[in-house]
């Protein structure tokens, strides 16, 4: 019993902690604009660019893996079932 209310416990510990995170992050991306000279501390959309600059070739670089990667799979189970094939033939 004791282990149940421990688990439980945790769970919502995890869950309190995944909100204060979550909203962290959303007052970060639109909370107010407090700029220190030229920087600006707060404000979302000039973050928001940056982000999609440096995620969109990652992006593209991680889906042509994957997708020269199942190409490659699908020559190789190509070959290995015209084999099998074959072998079954004679």
């Amino acid at each position: 019993m004791g282990d149940i209310k421990m688990s439980a416990l945790s769970n919502i510990l995890k869950i309190l902690v995944g909100l204060v995170i979550l909203v962290i992050g959303v007052v970060w991306y639109t909370g107010p604009q407090i700029a220190v000279g030229n920087y600006v501390l707060f404000g979302w959309y000039g973050d928001f660019i940056v982000l999609l600059k440096g995620t969109f070739g990652l992006f593209l670089l991680f889906v042509g893996l994957i997708i020269a990667w199942m190409g490659y799979d699908d020559y190789k189970m190509d070959q290995e079932m015209a084999k099998e094939g074959k072998n079954e033939s004679e």
